[in-house]
């Protein structure tokens, strides 16, 4: 919290915001993170997506992808979602977790594949 708090981060999130209008305004575009859902929120055509994952999963994946043991993946994991709990509560107000905040929530449990796909399918339904 103190650390987003300062001068200098504050005038960097303000042009990350600008930089993430200028690329949804060029097209279609992903953003992963960075508030960006919140950034655009008053633009059409955006589809802002939660992935969750029950923490035991989300702790095996850390552990193979970092090679962890359990109590290490445990503890990254807390720092991070810590972290982006912070960083969306500073820049939208609202809880970064709290599945109002986007369009479609995910449980991303159910594989990389199984995830894509019902992003896809989604999209092919709404698209406009």
């Amino acid at each position: 919290e103190l650390y987003l708090s300062t001068t200098v981060v504050h005038h960097g999130i303000q042009a990350q915001a600008e930089i993430i209008r200028k690329i949804a305004q060029a097209g279609s575009c992903v953003i992963v993170g960075r508030a960006a859902d919140y950034v655009l929120r008053d633009r059409e055509n955006v589809v802002s997506i939660f992935l969750h994952a029950p923490a035991g999963y989300r702790v095996q994946k850390i552990m193979a992808m970092y090679g962890d043991n359990a109590a290490q993946a445990a503890e990254h994991m807390k720092r991070s979602d810590a972290a982006r709990g912070a960083y969306y509560k500073r820049i939208s107000g609202n809880a970064w977790e709290d599945a109002r905040n986007y369009t479609l929530c995910l449980d991303a449990s159910q594989g990389v594949e199984a995830t894509a796909e019902a992003i896809l399918a989604y999209l092919q339904l709404h698209k406009s």
